[in-house]
């Protein structure tokens, strides 16, 4: 798999969240960005009506760009317990964030600001676009990261899928996922 070292340094990430059971991710995450299009995509860009605050704030920060996953259960990372709990009957669960990088201005009401840990991220690309977006990301924790030691995650670490483009659809299409490396 392609990747490189990012540097992120006090980045906060604006967006709208959703707490999403693990056993139910990934049923319910492509679900909430349904609900992104239609909230933020469809009247803008398809409709052509103006923007409202949240649209507006949505477009200027670039939402969409990111997905954050984090939580708040003490001394884990939530990469790898979205690994041990995803399809599982768990009824832990994690926050969604569908974001962007913030870059000022309004924070409306349904968004929230989410900070991002300093320091240097992995950041994976994944071949073959969205349509092997999850199979991409099984190989990435099964097979790709146990065979790299050399990348450690932070304990209490957020982890990131990041996205790329308009066209979901085409098998170019940019995405993957990022995580923050111990130093």
């Amino acid at each position: 798999m392609k990747h490189e070292i990012v540097e992120m340094h006090d980045v906060q990430i604006i967006g709208m969240s959703k707490e999403i059971a693990f056993c139910k991710g990934q049923e319910e995450c492509p679900k909430f960005w349904g609900e992104y299009v239609e909230r933020v995509i469809r009247p803008v860009v398809f409709e052509k009506k103006a923007p409202n605050a949240f649209q507006q704030a949505a477009f200027e920060n670039e939402v969409g760009e990111f997905a954050l996953c984090t939580c708040d259960i003490p001394n884990h990372n939530c990469m790898t317990c979205a690994d041990v709990n995803f399809g599982t009957c768990s009824n832990k669960t994690f926050t969604y964030v569908i974001g962007g990088i913030y870059k000022g201005g309004n924070v409306p009401e349904g968004m929230k600001l989410f900070p991002i840990q300093s320091g240097k991220w992995l950041k994976i690309h994944f071949e073959g676009g969205m349509k092997a977006f999850q199979q991409q990301y099984q190989m990435f924790f099964k097979e790709w990261l146990p065979q790299h030691p050399e990348f450690r995650c932070v304990t209490n670490a957020s982890f990131l899928e990041w996205y790329k483009g308009a066209d979901i659809q085409a098998p170019d299409y940019e995405c993957g996922v990022m995580m923050l490396l111990e130093d």
